[in-house]
């Protein structure tokens, strides 16, 4: 496949605010309320964004904090609820991916009849919002680096009682607009600002070997570990500096632009398990199998020493050890027995790995009895 779509307009750095802000002016004949969902701590009146908020000057808004984490399906009931007879034509969406997975799903969800969370189950487990006429459209503002949920077209939704996780997915989807103000992330936990640089550098390296890889998604995919991976060393001498944020959100957009037209694989898919079922943070989660789902991939690979070259490593053992020396470095453990995950845990996480639009994306198919051996592997 030889294609690439994405329309999402993109605004990078304090110097693109006020273009952003103009476009949302622009359109301002189009709606009069606008949905603003938020990660809290008052991120919308930061003085960065004041241009954008000013654009919405005689508009009715309504500010609504999100601050759940891995959306489940019980809390989009609870933010529907929330929103109530607020009839939003426009969502703006300041936060981390599970801000932008909420603003997404609301707006799928909107106008639908939906009385309880099984309602929500069935709306989206059946993709009913593809019979919309339309969708509001969404304005992604990221203050993490790493979800690329701001230029993609699909939330996932988790679903705890059931053990899975499902994706909302629609072209219509797409943010009018993503504005990436690396200045917002700095005030992220160490800890998140890592977790959420691993999970880029997966998005990335999954897109790059996907079976709906295509050139342009490879050199975005190669753009985004080359940065990444020059950012995350810089990120532990000095969390303040600008230069290795600025780096790191580059990298962010630029593996979610890659692996908006694959989605992601292997990686992701056993990642799902791990952090429903023991609580591992979700980009820890997916980069603990990156090295050997590489190894097992690695002959179907297009060009694998460029993918090799983005790591400044040699060969798969090279990625290995240099995402062992990020976990080494921030204090992180690349065993799962660390996480809390026993042998006899294994057989339950493989039942849950295989989810489809993901695993099935893997260049190189993995059986069950495959996958139990890379798991035990990380224990």
């Amino acid at each position: 496949m030889n294609s690439f779509y994405n329309p999402v307009a993109i605004y990078f750095g304090q110097e693109s605010v006020q273009a952003c802000a103009e476009q949302v002016r622009k359109q301002g004949s189009l709606f009069s309320r606008v949905l603003i969902l938020t990660r809290g701590g008052g991120v919308d009146r930061n003085e960065l964004l004041a241009p954008l908020i000013d654009a919405l000057e005689g508009k009715h808004t309504r500010v609504l904090e999100v601050t759940l984490n891995n959306p489940d399906i019980v809390d989009i009931y609870k933010l529907l609820q929330s929103v109530g007879d607020f009839d939003y034509q426009m969502i703006i969406a300041i936060g981390g991916g599970s801000v932008m997975d909420a603003a997404k799903a609301l707006s799928a969800l909107q106008h639908a009849q939906i009385h309880s969370p099984a309602d929500v189950r069935e709306y989206i487990t059946n993709e009913m919002y593809a019979n919309k006429p339309s969708l509001a459209p969404w304005i992604g503002i990221p203050t993490t680096s790493g979800t690329g949920s701001e230029v993609t077209c699909w939330a996932t939704v988790w679903d705890e009682e059931r053990g899975c996780k499902y994706s909302v997915s629609d072209k219509r989807l797409f943010a009018d607009a993503a504005l990436i103000l690396p200045e917002l992330t700095v005030t992220m936990p160490l800890r998140l600002s890592v977790a959420t640089a691993l999970d880029a550098m997966c998005h990335a390296t999954e897109a790059y070997w996907s079976v709906h890889s295509n050139p342009i998604s490879r050199a975005y995919a190669l753009q985004a570990i080359e940065r990444i991976r020059e950012a995350l060393p810089q990120l532990k001498e000095n969390p303040n500096d600008l230069d290795s944020r600025e780096k790191l959100s580059l990298g962010s957009v630029l593996a979610g632009l890659a692996f908006s037209n694959t989605k992601t694989t292997a990686c992701h898919s056993i990642s799902y398990p791990l952090t429903l079922l023991h609580g591992i943070d979700h980009g820890i989660a997916a980069s603990l199998s990156l090295a050997v789902v590489l190894k097992h991939n690695y002959a179907t690979l297009i060009e694998p020493d460029k993918l090799l070259r983005a790591f400044g490593a040699e060969d798969a053992d090279g990625v290995q050890r240099f995402l062992k020396s990020v976990y080494a470095a921030y204090g992180l453990s690349d065993s799962l027995k660390a996480y809390g995950v026993a042998e006899q845990d294994i057989e339950t996480i493989v039942a849950h790995a295989y989810t489809k639009g993901r695993m099935d994306n893997n260049p190189a198919a993995i059986t069950p009895e495959e996958l139990n051996l890379m798991l035990a592997s990380l224990l």
